[in-house]
């Protein structure tokens, strides 16, 4: 296999991408994909290296002569990189990364709090929520309220 066909199995079978999102990808037109994937064509440093940085992990000795793994497995694990894979939100990554910036007691306290809040009855805990948010509204007399009909309408 060639370094054209490498592209081309790279793109095709492996990015499962047409030619035009391939480009994309790479910030070149279409038919310069065309081009490079044609058997014999020339692919420039500046190309291999490209389609290197767009494709993480891409091992540009496989690239350039097919040699070892297509793939290398990065040493270290990159949040960056994960939440980026499963599609997260710009917010949603911010929100991922002030979590990390909290101090480890705080991040403690959210853990446990959020664990009793979805272990807890949601009807139950939602009527507790509300009930706190209430709290300093009205005092709390003992007194029943009465409708305008003179009923207690609270037991």
């Amino acid at each position: 296999m060639d370094i054209n066909e490498r592209i081309r199995y790279l793109r095709k079978e492996y990015l499962k991408m047409n030619q035009t999102d391939f480009a994309a990808l790479l910030g070149m037109k279409q038919t310069s994909v065309s081009t490079f994937e044609k058997s014999g064509a020339s692919v420039t440093d500046q190309t291999i290296k490209g389609i290197c940085l767009a494709v993480k992990g891409l091992n540009e000795e496989w690239l350039r002569d097919g040699t070892g793994e297509m793939f290398i497995e990065p040493d270290e694990f990159s949040l960056d990189d994960f939440i980026k894979a499963k599609g997260a939100t710009e917010l949603e990554t911010q929100i991922i990364k002030a979590y990390f910036e909290l101090s480890p007691e705080t991040r403690r306290d959210l853990i446990e709090h959020f664990k009793a809040r979805l272990s807890a009855d949601p009807v139950k805990a939602a009527e507790d929520a509300y009930i706190k948010s209430r709290s300093g509204s009205a005092p709390e007399t003992g007194r029943s309220v009465s409708n305008t009909n003179g009923e207690s309408a609270v037991g």
